[in-house]
């Protein structure tokens, strides 16, 4: 019943019922309540296609932003008629993956033969390689009788959407391997420029080493010892989201790419040095901005956690650190063994767990568990975040 009595039909019937009024009883009045209605039908059922009319989309270029924020996208919705249009929604649909994500605009003004710019006003909530598939134009002004919409297929626009950066605690404990094209020096002594101490001269040593003046002064010759260049050194593996977590801001795997952005930005403010594991990357990501780039563009299960850590495997050298990011779904005794399968030395591991304040209470309810697990162990866990309660 409700079907058939939308407000379309009722009007026209109540504008019926006024003609059929009118030239019976021929009363003015009625007749004039005839042409109100009449006349207030007809605007709300041809406005909305007036005002969809002579608009046209222009979208092109690709662009970059990250999760949240504002894109600079180049999207207009231009009016080439003479009368303007009111309250126009605009739905852009773009295509990630298996996935397609709708947002939702509305223009409560496009003047006569101008331009309105949308991009703007698009944030994507979440990270991922977007590409515009269509523009639906709906507007159903001003009396919501009928909707009008109108469709524009689009091609050539994509946005790149970067992880946002997670804030994360690093390892207090961090250690320094050598690295010898780094700026820092450890208490250790190797190959630098930077004097570590003198000493006496024992046979079959390099003579390039001797210390001239020193051993003048000292009547015999003295070798100068130099400190070992070394900074830190983290490899990081982490989980990639599944199809059906894909593009959800709340789920865990897609908190665990952010929080691996979050790691890469703490490493370099550290003066660390990052190995990132990812998919599509034939060797280790050095460069933040290019593991963001990476983590955006990843797509469903392209690189398991047993495989990124069978990547690490021989690359662990002394005083490096490897640090694993995991969704809180991992069962304990599936991710230690996945541990004891990689050759760790006596590499030090901390595990991140990737929790949200938005997620389910299920999986909020999983992380303890398994941080307690991985504690237990030995394994250093970290699972609360700044400015997360």
């Amino acid at each position: 019943m409700e079907r058939w009595l939308s407000k379309p039909r009722v009007l026209l019937a109540l504008s019926g019922v006024l003609l059929l009024s009118a030239l019976n009883r021929h009363d003015p009045m009625v007749f004039g309540m005839f042409l109100f209605l009449a006349t207030l039908s007809v605007l709300g059922l041809l406005l909305p296609w007036l005002s969809l009319r002579s608009l046209q989309v222009l979208a092109s270029g690709t662009s970059e932003t990250v999760e949240g924020q504002a894109s600079n996208v180049q999207l207009l919705v231009e009016r080439r008629a003479w009368w303007p249009a009111f309250m126009v929604d605009v739905e852009t649909h773009w295509q990630w993956g298996p996935r397609t994500i709708v947002l939702s605009h509305t223009l409560p003004l496009i003047r006569a033969r101008q331009r309105c710019a949308l991009g703007h006003q698009i944030t994507f909530p979440c990270r991922g390689d977007y590409r515009l598939a269509k523009v639906v134009l709906a507007s159903g002004f001003p009396l919501g009788l009928v909707t009008a919409r109108r469709t524009m297929a689009q091609q050539g626009v994509a946005v790149l959407v970067l992880p946002r950066a997670q804030e994360v605690f690093l390892p207090a404990d961090l250690s320094a391997a050598h690295d010898p094209l780094g700026n820092q020096v450890t208490h250790r002594l190797g190959q630098s420029f930077e004097l570590g101490n003198l000493r006496h001269y024992v046979a079959g040593e390099p003579l390039g080493r001797v210390n001239w003046r020193a051993s003048a002064r000292s009547g015999e010759l003295v070798i100068q010892q130099f400190q070992q260049s070394g900074s830190p050194l983290l490899h990081v593996v982490t989980d990639i989201p599944s199809g059906n977590e894909l593009a959800r801001p709340d789920a865990p795997s897609e908190q665990a790419l952010r929080v691996v952005a979050g790691l890469c930005e703490a490493a370099e403010e550290a003066g660390a040095r990052i190995r990132a594991y990812l998919p599509q990357q034939a060797e280790a990501l050095r460069d933040t901005l290019a593991i963001r780039r990476a983590l955006a563009g990843a797509m469903p299960d392209s690189l398991p956690l047993r495989e990124a850590l069978g990547r690490v495997q021989g690359r662990l050298s002394e005083g490096s650190q490897l640090l694993v990011v995991v969704s809180p779904r991992w069962a304990a005794s599936l991710l230690m063994r996945e541990f004891s399968a990689l050759d760790l030395g006596r590499c030090p591991v901390t595990v991140y767990i990737a929790t949200h304040p938005a997620q389910a209470v299920g999986d909020q309810a999983l992380a303890p568990a398994l941080a307690l697990a991985l504690a237990q162990a030995g394994f250093q866990v970290i699972s609360h975040y700044p400015g997360q309660r």
